[in-house]
């Protein structure tokens, strides 16, 4: 297979699903001539006073901030440049400060990326819809290729979420048949009730009209064995 040169951006950060991204583009992606372009994007204001006040911190707390970044970036350049050497691969990491959805796409034209390859932040819908997807950015503004890897444990995930909301309706569903079970059953019992109490009045009022009768009667037997005084 002949070499081709082309610089192929990937999108990395702290998360598993930017590693699962890594490694699915060096495992079913990378060709030879290939070369990495990690870019790692610092959601930070820079570190100036302005920009301090801007965002409404002290400088020293954005120092302090930027300070763990920092380190945090060092670790995670080692990590990947451990990762180039054993996989044989050819690659740098650039880190800029900003949006990542806008710098990354800076960045590939700056560095006539063929493709870019990202991972997926595993947001919810809710989260998503205020704070914006970067790879949704990437799809719709870059100029090359974009390829969103999920990680596996996000399709777990939704997987188990989606199992437990269909339980949930499951269960709300049988809550809600009991109920109107119980609705039915108390209507019926009602409805028992007051057919035997009607038919306990009816009873009742039979008995009376029988009792007045046998009275007549006897009242009738005694007027007509009285001898008249006439």
């Amino acid at each position: 297979m002949d070499k081709v040169d082309q610089n192929i951006l990937v999108a990395v950060d702290h998360s598993n699903q930017a590693e699962s991204a890594v490694k699915f583009y060096l495992e079913k992606v990378h060709r030879p001539g290939n070369k990495v372009v990690f870019v790692h994007c610092v959601e930070l204001p820079e570190l100036s006073i302005g920009r301090a006040k801007d965002s409404h911190m002290s400088p020293t707390v954005l120092a302090n901030m930027w300070k763990e970044e920092e380190a945090r970036t060092k670790v995670l350049e080692e990590k990947l440049t451990a990762l180039l050497k054993e996989k044989k691969v050819p690659g740098k990491l650039r880190t800029s400060a900003g949006k990542p959805g806008e710098l990354i796409c800076q960045i590939a034209e700056e560095e006539n990326a063929a493709m870019i390859i990202t991972g997926t932040r595993g947001m919810g819908k809710m989260r998503r819809t205020i704070l914006g997807s970067v790879s949704d950015y990437l799809v719709n503004h870059a100029s090359c290729p974009v390829m969103v890897c999920r990680d596996p444990s996000d399709v777990e995930r939704r997987r188990n979420l989606s199992g437990e909301l269909k339980k949930l309706r499951h269960a709300s569903g049988d809550s809600l048949n009991s109920f109107a079970a119980n609705l039915r059953q108390r209507f019926s019992s009602g409805n028992k009730s007051r057919s035997q109490s009607a038919s306990s009045d009816k009873d009742e009022a039979k008995k009376e009209k029988e009792k007045e009768k046998e009275n007549q009667e006897v009242k009738e037997n005694i007027e007509e064995e009285t001898p008249s005084n006439g």
